[in-house]
């Protein structure tokens, strides 16, 4: 594997990525304690994330070559591999083993705007969705990205200000997808903030694309 040399937009954006649907910890494997790192996402929804994208920027990145695969028997696709100096390196970043209950944005992506936009990217395009709602005969748009972090949904509330992004946050109670742990909601809502959300971060995930394409089809009905 290759360490990335410098902390790109890309690099940002896999971390992102990491915060959403990753997870890595130390396990004894044949005799001997190893890293293992995961990623995984909704077996239709993310397929095409995980192919098109995730694949070719993780061995663009790592010189890592993942396989994707389906899980149907928990309703995922993703990949896994062993590798204590791809485990070293994002714990190095700050990114923690084990549970995520109180991950954060690293620091090191919290200097450079292009940076943070690309984190918030990686995490939307993991753990995030638009919702269009149908309203006075037209489609009201919100976004929103769900985690069991306070911390990092602080963080994601803080760069939304920055870029302009008028956002709101409401907690819940045992979310089955989060484990049934306390979640939080970030939501951006209403046609304006749609737009300069789609134009800022620019989401990657397909599913995230069209949702966006069928919102403005509509509004040329």
């Amino acid at each position: 594997m290759q360490i990335p040399k410098s902390i790109s937009a890309e690099l940002a954006e896999e971390i992102g990525w990491h915060i959403g649907d990753g997870s890595m910890n130390f396990y004894k494997n044949r005799g001997k304690t190893r890293g293992l790192y995961q990623l995984r996402g909704h077996i239709e929804d993310d397929k095409e994330h995980y192919e098109k994208r995730i694949k070719p920027l993780f061995d663009k990145l790592f010189n890592l070559k993942i396989s994707i695969r389906d899980m149907p028997s928990t309703r995922v696709v993703g990949f896994q591999i062993w590798n204590d100096d791809l485990i070293n390196f994002k714990k190095g970043l700050g990114l923690p083993l084990g549970h995520k209950y109180n991950i954060e944005i690293p620091k090191i992506l919290l200097s450079k705007d292009m940076l943070k936009k690309a984190v918030i990217r990686g995490i939307f395009d993991t753990d995030g969705g638009i919702y269009l709602q149908r309203k006075n005969n037209s489609l009201y748009p919100r976004v929103y990205i769900t985690t069991i972090s306070l911390e990092l949904s602080e963080q994601l509330l803080k760069l939304f200000d920055k870029f302009g992004l008028r956002a709101t946050r409401y907690s819940q109670l045992y979310n089955k997808k989060f484990d049934r742990k306390r979640s939080y909601i970030i939501t951006i809502r209403g046609v304006e903030m749609f737009h300069r959300f789609m134009k800022k971060i620019s989401p990657k995930n397909p599913k995230h694309i069209k949702k966006y394409h069928d919102f403005l089809n509509s509004q040329n009905l």
